[in-house]
Formats: C-alpha cells, structure tokens, sequence
C-alpha cells in the first residue's frame, strides 16, 4: 500500500518536477552594471590641475591645484569657491574665465582646466570570490558587478546572493520597486545600510542599477555543499556532492555510482525531502523507461536518494548467478 506522497515519476504533479539548475556564474551580469555619467565629469574628491595665462612670458603663467569638496565647490585663489561637480573640464573653464574678469583678476585670460586626480571609492570584497581584498572603484563604475570583476569573479562555490553593506544612507537600487533588492537600515555604530540581490533573479530581470559607496562592502555568499545519495544495487553506493549549476537526472546518478549490479535492475525509487512536511515524497521509476523518456529520467535535486531496489528478477538473477558460479567453481567428480 503506497502512503500520500507516492507517485509515479511520468504522472508526478509538477510541483514536485524540478526545473534546469541555475548557475551564478554564468548569469549575464553585465545587465547589474551602473549606468553613471560620464568619466570625464568632475566628481566631490577629485583634484583639479588649473592653469591661467594672461599673456606669452612665464610670469604671465599661474598654475595651481585645487581639491573638489564634498559639497561639489573648489576654493581658487583670490576667486574663491566656485561650484564644479558635475561638470566637465572644459566647461570650467569658462566659468574660471568668467570669474577672473569679473573681478578684475584679468582682462581676457585663457584657463585650461583638468583632472589630475580622480577620486576612487574604497570597496572590499569578501566571501566566495577568487580574491578577496579591498579594491578601489571609479565613483562612476562602483557597482556590485565592477567590485566582483575587481576580486578576480565569482569562485566556483559562489551562491546566488550578494550582500551589499554602504555607509550613511546609500543610493540603492536605481530601479524604483525591483523586488531583488531590498533595503534595511542596519542600525550599528557605524551607520550602514544594506541590500541583497539574488544574482540570478536580477540578472534575469535586467533591471536596477546596485551601487557601492565608497567605504562599502560586498559580500557574496558561500554556497553550501548540496549531495545526493545513490544506494542499492549499484556498484558504488555512497553520497555524491551535487554538481554547482549542472542538471543531474538519474540515469546521470546511477552512471555516478558505477552503474547497476545487476542487469536485470529496473525498479528506482527517488526520495525526495518536502519543505514543510517530516515525510518525504517517493517517486518511483523504471529505468528502461528512462531511457526512452524524459519525464521518467526526471531532474535531480539536491537532497534527493535514488534507490535502485530489488525485484523478483534481480533477485533470480542473482539466485543464478550463484549457481553458475558454484557450478563453474567446482571441482570434476572424475
């Protein structure tokens, strides 16, 4: 008498039907990269190099430096503080030009304006990449998917999701309402805030930029091993770890452990854990029908035990195989 949760595999509900496995490396996450501005445009942090000639002699030359602050302004000397973020070069210029006329600083100079310095964001990157470390990022291009380039990518047992910790109150994701990236004041010390995306899902998506501050840390999580066990007649019973982002079907499984031991073997039970329920499904399946149909063949998930069970015929088969070997084995009579 089979209980509630047997099925046959081919007529099983498709709750219980696993789907492809997905794999973090080798979503596109070329669609999580920042859009940002332009890199030539001036930045709070970067360092201007200023030059201002009023006319062909060295003397007429004056060169200075001058630091963008926070609040996007820079203090010239006898100019004062102009505002410059968001801006590029050339455009300051004109607007140096504009000042040192205004206040009699020159008659008609000509300014040259560039960044000698850009500002970099300090991020590190911790957990299941290649090599963890502290990186620093272009303010332009410090998003979750620069930090894990920076870090040498994902290692082999990266899991879906990354966590994204910002000082003070971060811009987060750029796409208002993405349902991957949600958003919790931490409340520590130190002010962080945090977000989580699932790699996979906003890969798929393509939607929302996910932004590192500079001081931030990304932390990708460790997948933990997932296994399978392979038991019965099979010449190699034992647990298997399940393959990272690879599909495991059980002909697949029972290939893992060497094959059947008999090869008469046919019947196969799949155990398979259910959330919210101390007892199992039980999915059984022929594996000459597998062979011939993929929805006997099912998908593995981790968790699962395949068991290759005994029948009558094995049973025979190995009664026979006794015998022929005791026959064979024997000593002649005469």
């Amino acid at each position: 008498c089979h209980g509630p949760n047997f099925f046959y595999a081919e007529s099983m509900p498709s709750s219980l039907r696993l789907t492809a496995q997905s794999n973090p490396q080798e979503a596109d996450l070329s669609k999580l990269a920042a859009t940002g501005g332009s890199s030539e445009l001036i930045g709070p942090g970067d360092v201007l190099e200023i030059e201002i000639s009023a006319g062909l002699s060295d003397e007429d030359q004056f060169r200075f430096s001058a630091r963008v602050a926070d609040d996007g302004t820079a203090v010239l000397p006898e100019i004062g503080r102009i505002s410059v973020v968001g801006l590029e070069p050339q455009a300051v210029d004109g607007i140096i030009q504009t000042e040192s006329i205004r206040r009699g600083l020159y008659r008609n100079p000509t300014v040259t304006v560039s960044v000698a310095q850009k500002r970099m964001n300090r991020v590190r990157v911790l957990g299941a990449v290649k090599e963890a470390g502290t990186y620093e990022l272009s303010p332009n291009a410090s998003d979750i998917v620069s930090a894990i380039a920076a870090a040498g990518g994902l290692a082999e047992d990266a899991g879906e999701n990354v966590e994204i910790r910002n000082p003070a109150r971060p811009e987060t994701a750029k796409g208002n309402g993405s349902p991957y990236a949600t958003v919790s004041a931490a409340g520590t010390p130190a002010q962080m805030t945090s977000y989580t995306v699932n790699l996979i899902s906003a890969a798929k998506s393509g939607t929302g930029s996910y932004v590192v501050n500079d001081g931030g840390v990304v932390m990708v999580e460790k997948r933990d091993p997932a296994t399978i066990k392979v038991i019965g007649l099979v010449h190699k019973p034992d647990q298997y770890e399940f393959p990272v982002g690879k599909d495991l079907t059980v002909l697949g499984a029972i290939a893992l452990a060497g094959g059947t031991t008999n090869q008469l073997a046919d019947k196969v039970y799949v155990i398979r854990p259910l959330a919210n329920n101390p007892d199992p499904a039980v999915l059984q399946l022929s594996i000459r029908q597998a062979k011939k149909s993929g929805r006997s063949n099912i998908l593995l998930g981790p968790g699962d035990i395949v068991s290759v069970e005994q029948t009558p015929s094995t049973v025979f088969m190995q009664a026979f195989e006794l015998i022929r070997f005791g026959i064979s084995g024997s000593a002649p009579l005469f």
